[in-house]
């Protein structure tokens, strides 16, 4: 695994054999994870001044990882959740959690976490409280017979969000899972696509930014109406993550158009695009990740991870 300059402003991560799914932070600030389908998690030096480490190797595609000290846990395109001990750098846990992929693994209080399948089932797990405990699943909640494509908690980590695809967002309680609300986010008409595929919560608003297989990005307000705002042609393409930076004064959103866009989180403007271009992906960008630097990390079908600060604009 080796990383490389590509012109002045982007950083090229190469070595996945696989698309790039996702990209996480890993134990510390310095470093970054990413899951691929060639069935790796790499763990990179933000700089690329070293080669990427392998954390894990599996035999099916990533889709979905979370780090929580020495655990990491890996969701896989045919629904299995694995836990690893990296201390001892042994796989201690493991279990078909869904019957579809893992698209999404996200804590959801200090010990809990939440997976969304591909099966539309969302699973809650008790993290072990030793490094070889099993984790414990605490509920199975079907929301719908399409996949569970994405998952956010709001600020106050008493909301969490579920992007499904038949086209509804969900709402729940981060307590009891009980559905506080259910609205019809990205419904498709003709030959538009149904299907709500990323979801996350503005970080100084009572605001849900949806994104859909439609394109759009649309926002909703979370005082308990769940009362559309804006809807916004955002991309040419399924819109795939959506990902603010460390202050919450920009966001960015990956698409399957080959495309990364970065947008003033207070007007919802665009202020910076990443096409091929200006150095960017030559296929479908699937996951975006912030630093704490203010710099953008994107994940694409083409293999590669790239980096850069994408404006002059505070973070």
């Amino acid at each position: 695994m080796t990383s490389a300059h590509h012109r002045s402003t982007v950083r090229v991560f190469e070595g996945h054999r696989g698309a790039v799914y996702v990209l996480s932070r890993d134990a510390s600030d310095d470093r970054f994870l990413s899951g691929s389908g060639d069935g790796t998690v790499v763990s990179w030096d933000r700089s690329g001044a070293t080669p990427g480490l392998v954390l894990a190797t599996v035999d099916k595609a990533i889709y979905s990882v979370y780090r929580s000290g020495p655990i990491l846990l890996i969701g896989t395109e045919q629904g299995d959740l694995r836990a690893l001990d990296l201390h001892h750098r042994v796989e201690f846990f493991r279990t078909q959690a869904h019957q579809r992929g893992i698209f999404r693994i996200v804590p959801i209080g200090p010990d809990l976490v939440g997976c969304a399948g591909g099966d539309g089932v969302l699973s809650v797990w008790k993290m072990p409280t030793s490094q070889r405990g099993e984790l414990e699943l605490m509920r199975r909640i079907p929301l719908c017979a399409e996949k569970l494509r994405d998952l956010a908690v709001d600020p106050t980590h008493t909301m969490l969000a579920v992007a499904s695809g038949d086209g509804n967002v969900r709402i729940l309680d981060t307590e009891r899972f009980n559905e506080l609300a259910t609205f019809n986010a990205h419904p498709g008409a003709g030959k538009v696509p149904t299907g709500a595929t990323c979801v996350a919560f503005h970080p100084n608003k009572p605001v849900l930014i949806t994104g859909g297989k439609d394109g759009h990005l649309r926002t909703w307000h979370t005082h308990g109406d769940e009362r559309a705002v804006l809807s916004i042609p955002a991309h040419k393409g399924t819109i795939y993550r959506i990902a603010f930076s460390p202050k919450g004064r920009l966001f960015a959103t990956a698409s399957r158009d080959k495309t990364a866009k970065v947008w003033d989180a207070e007007t919802f403007d665009v202020v910076y695009r990443s096409d091929r271009s200006l150095g960017g992906h030559t296929h479908s960008v699937n996951t975006v990740w912030w630093d704490e630097q203010g710099e953008l990390y994107t994940g694409s079908d083409d293999r590669m991870i790239k980096a850069f600060r994408p404006v002059d604009h505070p973070q």
